[in-house]
């Protein structure tokens, strides 16, 4: 493929090379190809134009996985734009800090915004655009769809999205991540993989997810077919599998407890998911006594790849491809394997911190963050190199392999979403009955993460209370799985809150 300096005109070649080839495939049976998109994307970013949108503005996205949710964020990249998808169903108070954070020219919706948006939109003089609305789609439809003359002005280090992640101060964090860092992951995803074509892959992440980065750009940036599945249908494991065959996918990727919560319905068998080549999965620990049932199951004709990647890095940093030998004992999770090409690494007290061209740019309009986070790497003394300190600790054993170990702070990952407990001990503390308050996270027996919250509280309180107070602060993924109700929290000898013994009390050794 011809050297692209931006990811707009690397698209648009993709299509112009082959513009009847199936870009987007939905489980209604209907079908985009790469020259309807890259026409559409065009006809929205003349929208955005319009709209006054240029070269650095922000464009949040309600993307419910509808045509013109993919091409907007074309269009934004066409435009020099920065795009961010946004959960809608957050709850308002999350929402406007997003928004307020990232101050974004326009939201743009692929469906009718729902009240929750909207209200808030409102309330902060945000101009909405609903590219499902009648008159917008007529717009589009007398929009020029040719290719435009920005695109050629966008340089590889602009910027391409915000990824917005858990903050430990309550306000969630925007990772920035530019054009060239998608570009070097977008070739070292087609060679990780062997992505042809012919490929066609499952897109089970939400959009606003860190992991649908790599369903985007994987699939077609590089030629392949993408199912986009709504979040009805992931929801119904029976469905989902029944949908995934039905699209003969063949490259499966998502969080582990997706794939955990499929074996655990019992939703899988050998004559289910024929088409699949390769299973990759990422976001969270997969314990190797749940992986054995999954990769017995297909490992006679699939690929299994087990993915490490902070947000901070562009979404994948390492995909290990896992054999019988990493099964040989069933304690912990699998090895992380050696690092993607281009990446480099050094380890300060254990902790991770990497290097390479696909480092993001930091957290957006946050600089306090960015330099706690994105720092100088010391061990080169040639030129000034910046590495993100990820917070992992980890080993390297003999073979040059790395394994997670654990955090060096409260960040979690529960359901692949990364939490900082302090969040969601954030939200508990602003609930006026809540005295004090700790988050702890652990897993059941089967390897479920679960997340609780130990409360003193005044007065007689319930958890169902206390759970629908939360969910005015945080999204449903943040709410505690379990609530805890002590008349005071146990203090260790520096008189604060004794994590380790509350762990142990609920969690055990798990």
């Amino acid at each position: 493929m011809p050297y692209s300096y931006n990811l707009g005109l690397a698209f648009q070649r993709t299509a112009a090379a082959k513009p009847r080839r199936t870009a987007l495939r939905f489980v209604d049976g209907s079908v985009v190809d790469y020259d309807t998109l890259n026409k559409l994307s065009n006809r929205v970013a003349r929208r955005l134009l319009d709209g006054g949108v240029g070269p650095g503005d922000v464009v949040a996205i309600a993307n419910s996985k509808q045509p013109a949710g993919y091409a907007g964020m074309l269009a934004c990249l066409k435009l020099g734009a920065i795009y961010t998808n946004f959960d809608d169903q957050n709850p308002a108070d999350r929402l406007r800090k997003i928004f307020a954070t990232c101050g974004p020219k326009l939201i743009v919706a692929d469906a009718r915004p729902n009240a929750v948006t909207a209200n808030v939109a409102c309330d902060m003089g945000l101009e909405v655009v609903d590219l499902s609305d009648s008159h917008t789609r007529e717009q589009l439809l007398r929009a020029n769809p040719e290719d435009l003359s920005e695109t050629e002005r966008v340089t590889g280090a602009a910027p391409a999205y915000i990824m917005f992640t858990s903050g430990s101060t309550g306000v969630p964090k925007g990772v920035l991540i530019s054009h060239q860092a998608l570009l070097n992951f977008v070739d070292w995803a087609r060679d990780c993989y062997a992505i042809t074509g012919n490929d066609v892959f499952t897109n089970v992440n939400p959009m606003y997810f860190d992991n649908s980065v790599f369903d985007f750009y994987a699939s077609l940036f590089n030629g392949a077919s993408m199912v986009p599945f709504p979040r009805e249908i992931v929801a119904n494991a029976a469905l989902l599998v029944k949908s995934v065959d039905e699209a003969a996918c063949t490259f499966w990727f998502s969080v582990p407890s997706m794939l955990m919560y499929l074996t655990t319905m019992r939703a899988l068998s050998p004559d289910k998911l024929l088409s699949i080549r390769a299973f990759s999965f990422g976001g969270e620990g997969y314990p190797k006594t749940s992986l054995k049932i999954l990769y017995d199951l297909y490992k006679h004709r699939a690929e299994f790849f087990n993915v490490y990647g902070p947000t901070e890095c562009t979404c994948i940093c390492s995909a290990t491809k896992l054999n019988d030998g990493d099964f040989a004992d069933l304690h912990g999770l699998p090895r992380l394997g050696k690092l993607a090409r281009n990446f480099g690494y050094v380890l300060l007290d254990g902790e991770l911190c990497l290097t390479g061209p696909q480092v993001g740019l930091g957290y957006y309009n946050d600089a306090e963050r960015t330099q706690q986070s994105f720092v100088a790497n010391p061990f080169n003394t040639l030129w000034h190199e910046r590495m993100y300190k990820t917070g992992d600790i980890v080993r390297e054993d003999e073979n040059g392999d790395l394994h997670f170990v654990g955090r060096k702070d409260n960040q979690i990952k529960h359901s692949g979403y990364r939490i900082e407990l302090e969040e969601i001990e954030a939200g508990l503390a602003r609930l006026d009955y809540v005295e004090q308050a700790v988050a702890l996270h652990g897993r059941s027996a089967n390897g479920v993460s679960r997340i609780a919250a130990v409360l003193a509280v005044s007065g007689e309180r319930d958890i169902r209370t206390v759970r629908e107070d939360l969910r005015r602060f945080l999204p449903e993924y943040m709410v505690p799985t379990e609530i805890v109700f002590s008349r005071e929290l146990p203090k260790n000898a520096n008189g604060k809150v004794d994590r380790k013994r509350l762990q142990a009390e609920i969690f055990g050794n798990t």
